[in-house]
């Protein structure tokens, strides 16, 4: 199943915008100035924002961690270059890391091989001008495999980032350029969270009088306009147990596109493979296959019938997945709820995972229940993420990798299980 709702506002490619010469030199906003001063390691929250005021930064979430740049919106430029998407991040009051987008399908789209290898040489020679130092070849492991040059300049280490997939001719398989990204950390980075094992989650679950149970700790990813719900709550868990996985590397394990997003599928089987380099186990604690909507779909025509509204297909030559689109919100919840042991399944699913400080990742059908906070209440497949819950309320708290605002929300559980389409989970064994 493909979950790609997650693009909310339209998808406009930076570097169709910028890099490839649509816009001239004169409508670039600069970074240089603000992020190669000396002062800028040094600087608060509040003084970052004074020097930024026209670069389009926003706060990724509420304990403002980190500030973004969609470099969309706002087209920006660093050294003398256009770059797309910029995220500062910082470790208690000052700046510790950014990261700039030069490259990302994600964002982009794809580009030859010849294109690819031509910036990547760019970056290469302006980054080598710019610390007056050579470059250093590096290497790294995670989810994929990265590589890429590095200097030094200053005491601040810099970092030019890629990652790309071979043609294969014989498979008829093209080049696919994935990244390209420019990192730099200081002195004052934060030394690598430890990751975390089983006995450090629970520490995490907070229990408030008025009956919220949930997990603090994990961090916000801001998805931007791209269809990568999947891959941005992935990479937050990722984050919650201590280790930095990027989106994009994670679109590349997945096979994501900015367009028609991920199938959660074969973003779940390639997941459980690389997480047991991390020693993290993979679980899925309840999912919908094709035969179970061809049942749902049968079942909800007897009430659909009974309550006099429209019916959807049952025909296996008909997409099912599309009843998701169709079914009404009322004869639906009518049809889910008959079966309360199921209902009652799920919320002790929550509850066991939210009290053991395990974040539940959460696919489910938009649009069919109004809810807060939506950007738009347009049908579709989307994941989130279960963080908590309230027995005394019968609510589910849940976040989106929206950005700031979206970090706990709250739902009706009725409402959060019939939208439901799977639930799934990623957790330290041992």
């Amino acid at each position: 199943m493909k979950l790609g709702f997650c693009h909310l506002l339209p998808l406009i490619t930076s570097l169709g915008l910028t890099s490839w010469g649509t816009i001239s030199a004169e409508e670039l906003k600069a970074l240089d100035d603000a992020l190669t001063s000396s002062q800028f390691w040094k600087q608060t929250r509040e003084e970052f924002q004074q020097v930024t005021p026209n670069m389009g930064f926003r706060w990724t979430s509420n304990t403002k961690q980190s500030a973004r740049s969609d470099g969309q919106a706002i087209a920006l430029s660093f050294l003398d270059r256009p770059v797309g998407e910029t995220i500062i991040g910082f470790n208690d009051e000052t700046p510790s890391t950014y990261q700039i987008s030069i490259f990302a399908r994600g964002d982009n789209g794809n580009i030859s091989k010849e294109r690819f290898e031509s910036t990547l040489e760019d970056w290469k020679s302006a980054l080598t001008q710019f610390t007056k130092q050579s470059p250093r070849e590096i290497k790294s492991r995670g989810v994929i495999n990265i590589e890429g040059y590095s200097w030094y300049k200053e005491n601040i280490h810099y970092k030019l980032e890629y990652s790309f997939q071979k043609a294969v001719r014989s498979r008829d398989i093209p080049f696919t350029g994935e990244f390209i990204r420019l990192r730099a950390s200081s002195p004052n980075t934060a030394v690598a969270k430890k990751q975390l094992t089983k006995k450090d989650l629970p520490k995490f679950v907070k229990k408030e009088s008025n009956g919220d149970v949930y997990i603090q700790g994990v961090p916000m990813v801001d998805q931007g306009a791209k269809g990568y719900c999947v891959v941005a709550s992935t990479a937050r868990v990722f984050g919650y147990y201590g280790m930095q996985v990027d989106q994009n590397e994670l679109a590349e394990m997945a096979g994501s596109s900015a367009e028609n997003g991920t199938n959660t599928d074969e973003m779940i089987e390639n997941l459980k493979r690389t997480a047991q380099r991390f020693k993290l186990r993979v679980k899925t604690h309840s999912e919908l296959s094709y035969d179970d909507i061809e049942d749902l779909s049968k079942d909800y025509n007897r009430f659909a019938k009974k309550a006099k509204k429209q019916t959807v297909s049952e025909s296996r030559s008909s997409n099912l997945w599309d009843n998701l689109d169709q079914f009404d919100p009322d004869v639906l919840k009518s049809t889910r709820l008959r079966n309360k042991a199921n209902f009652e399944r799920f919320k002790k699913e929550v509850r066991t995972s939210v009290n053991t400080g395990i974040p539940l990742l959460w696919t489910l059908t938009l649009g069919i229940y109004d809810e807060p906070l939506r950007i738009s209440q347009t049908r579709g497949g989307h994941m989130r993420m279960i963080i908590g819950y309230n027995s005394k309320t019968d609510e589910i708290i849940f976040s989106d990798s929206w950005g700031a605002g979206h970090e706990a929300k709250r739902w009706g559980a009725e409402e959060a299980y019939c939208a439901t389409t799977g639930l799934y989970s990623m957790a330290p064994y041992r």
